[in-house]
């Protein structure tokens, strides 16, 4: 019955309902051609915009962005089992994919579809934090405060503090002063 839901929420709900959703309740921009699943668990603090095309979806974790956060066109934001929770002021460029959980996928016997969770990894993005065009984020990753994402990186570690990282995987090449 949960699979049900989740598919109606993403796909029967227009888009325009989602976003005067957000907007009455956060005066979050959530824009008409970005699909964003309905429900209780995805929120988006005061002054967030979302653009078009980007895709926001939950299969059982939480999604939540803090005040004034970007997320740009063609960002795939999707929770598995895990959350994915960003802070305040956070800038996604576009193209990136977040990934809060994944399937294990330990035997042949069964198909991967059909196999289970891996666990409530989810990630974690701190308060101004900007992620580069084309940036991977796998569950389990902890972006800290002020760290800036090199664009195409690979991140699935911690991010210190403003460190400046790029690269798949993603290493620190710096730090901002």
């Amino acid at each position: 019955m949960a699979a049900a839901s989740r598919r109606l929420q993403r796909y029967l709900v227009p888009g325009f309902i989602v976003s005067a959703r957000h907007f009455l309740g956060a005066r979050a921009l959530v824009s008409l051609a970005a699909r964003v699943q309905w429900g209780a668990e995805i929120t988006f603090g005061r002054g967030t915009v979302v653009k078009p095309f980007a895709v926001v979806q939950s299969s059982g974790g939480q999604v939540r962005f803090g005040r004034d956060c970007a997320v740009s066109s063609f960002v795939h934001i999707s929770t598995g089992a895990g959350d994915v929770i960003a802070g305040d002021g956070v800038r996604i460029a576009p193209n990136c994919t977040l990934v809060g959980g994944t399937k294990k996928i330990p035997g042949r016997d069964a198909l991967i579809r059909e196999q289970a969770e891996a666990g409530e990894r989810g990630l974690r993005i701190g308060d101004d934090v900007l992620i580069g065009a084309g940036a991977v984020i796998l569950p389990g990753a902890r972006i800290e405060r002020g760290a800036v994402i090199g664009a195409g990186s690979v991140v699935s570690g911690v991010v210190p503090e403003y460190a400046i990282v790029a690269g798949a995987p993603a290493k620190i090449i710096g730090r901002r002063d």
